[in-house]
């Protein structure tokens, strides 16, 4: 669900395990969290900007709508 927290994630090579330890919740939490299954509290996402410098909250934590990448392979499909 977010996206392009997972990018920046990936980019700095930050695993979920040191996300969730740096924010101070579990592994299984903050997976929970990044895939829309839980929100992120406040205090949660001052924590994850600290980790990401320079980065906007609004670009970290843009939500992609569930199913938008399948529906666009759809109509790719039918095209």
């Amino acid at each position: 669900m977010f996206r392009n927290l997972e990018i920046e994630m990936f980019k700095r090579s930050i695993s979920t395990a040191d996300l969730a330890k740096r924010v101070g919740i579990c592994e299984s939490s903050m997976r929970n969290k990044i895939v829309g299954r839980r929100d992120f509290k406040f205090s949660e996402i001052l924590k994850i900007l600290a980790v990401f410098p320079g980065l906007e909250w609004n670009y970290l934590f843009a939500q992609e709508e569930k199913g938008s990448s399948e529906d666009m392979r759809e109509q790719e499909s039918v095209s």
